[in-house]
């Protein structure tokens, strides 16, 4: 048995050990409130993640619009000088 790198001795020692500090009488709440603290954990990191993954999203959101705005630049650039050629070319 290994369960997050921690074979049977060692559970069965870290049990022992709680029952010591606790007391067989404090055993069952104390467990009780362990398990409500890591519910509480792996739920914040479950948003941390989330927010994590969302700033990646709107980074590559960033990203993907500063390309667009480039290529707009270039789109009116080109624009701008095929309508001077045109004017130019309008008044000869």
């Amino acid at each position: 048995m290994n369960i997050l790198g921690i074979g049977g001795f060692e559970l069965l020692l870290i049990i022992l050990i709680a029952l010591f500090i606790v007391g067989p009488s404090n055993l069952l709440i104390f467990i009780r409130k362990t398990k409500i603290i890591y519910s509480e954990f792996k739920q914040k990191r479950d948003e941390l993640i989330s927010v994590v993954e969302q700033t990646i999203d709107i980074d590559d959101d960033i990203e993907e619009l500063k390309n667009i705005k480039e290529s707009l630049s270039d789109v009116s650039e080109k624009t701008s000088k095929s309508l001077k050629k045109l004017k130019k070319d309008l008044d000869k």
